[in-house]
């Protein structure tokens, strides 16, 4: 689908290119002179490419240390399940450990309190 879109911008674009000489030489002229203007905007314009390379220079190195944080949060947390993975295998039975990951509740306090009392058979 993408190649059948391109040849459709391709051929979309080559036909509205001039068939006239005159007219060729001045798209040749104009797309000379424009690339131009674009490749010299830097000595007509000092101070704004300074301040766009500075900007650049502060974007590099913030990308720079984003990258290296995903990074290493990554590797850091790789690392912390390989290494939870075989301390469980390894640790000996605490009961203590074990109560931590059931939580403190006993199988009374799960019981719900919102079913209310029982009632005698026959009152509504």
């Amino acid at each position: 689908m993408g190649l059948l879109r391109i040849a459709t911008i391709v051929a979309v674009g080559v036909a509205l290119l001039p068939s006239d000489h005159d007219q060729q030489q001045r798209l040749y002229e104009r797309a000379g002179a424009a690339a131009q203007w674009a490749y010299t905007f830097c000595d007509r314009n000092p101070g704004t490419c300074a301040k766009g390379s500075e900007l650049w220079s502060q974007f590099v190195a913030k990308a720079q240390f984003g990258a290296k944080l995903a990074y290493d949060m990554m590797s850091e947390r790789q690392s912390g399940e390989k290494t939870a993975a075989n301390q469980d295998n390894d640790r000996p039975y605490k009961p203590a450990m074990l109560e931590r990951e059931m939580g403190t509740l006993t199988p009374l306090d799960k019981e719900p309190s919102w079913r209310g009392k029982k009632t005698s058979k026959g009152s509504i």
